[in-house]
């Protein structure tokens, strides 16, 4: 898992943002590190891009700090949005 940048909490754009999954720690050793980082993440309001490998393809991700837990949101490529049919679009007059 890479970081590409922390961003505000509120600063990412909701159409982008999929399913979100707990991320537990493995084992002691990393028990200081997800508590450092879910601890800044929640102090400062922030959450981390994150490019990372799922079934053998590069994904983008959300980190976040949940109250005692991180969650790792998908995140869709600016190019896998599509744009609303122009139906949806019209004015109601």
């Amino acid at each position: 898992m890479g970081n590409t940048g922390g961003r505000p909490r509120d600063s990412n754009d909701p159409i982008r943002i999929g399913a979100g999954f707990y991320l537990i720690r493995n084992g002691q050793v990393a028990a200081k590190p997800y508590k450092l980082l879910r601890q800044a993440l929640g102090r400062f309001s922030r959450v981390v891009i994150v490019k990372w490998v799922w079934h053998g393809r590069e994904r983008l991700g959300l980190l976040r700090a949940h109250d005692d837990a991180l969650v790792l949101h998908f995140t869709h490529w600016p190019d896998e949005i599509r744009p609303p049919p122009p139906s949806c679009c019209r004015r109601w007059e």
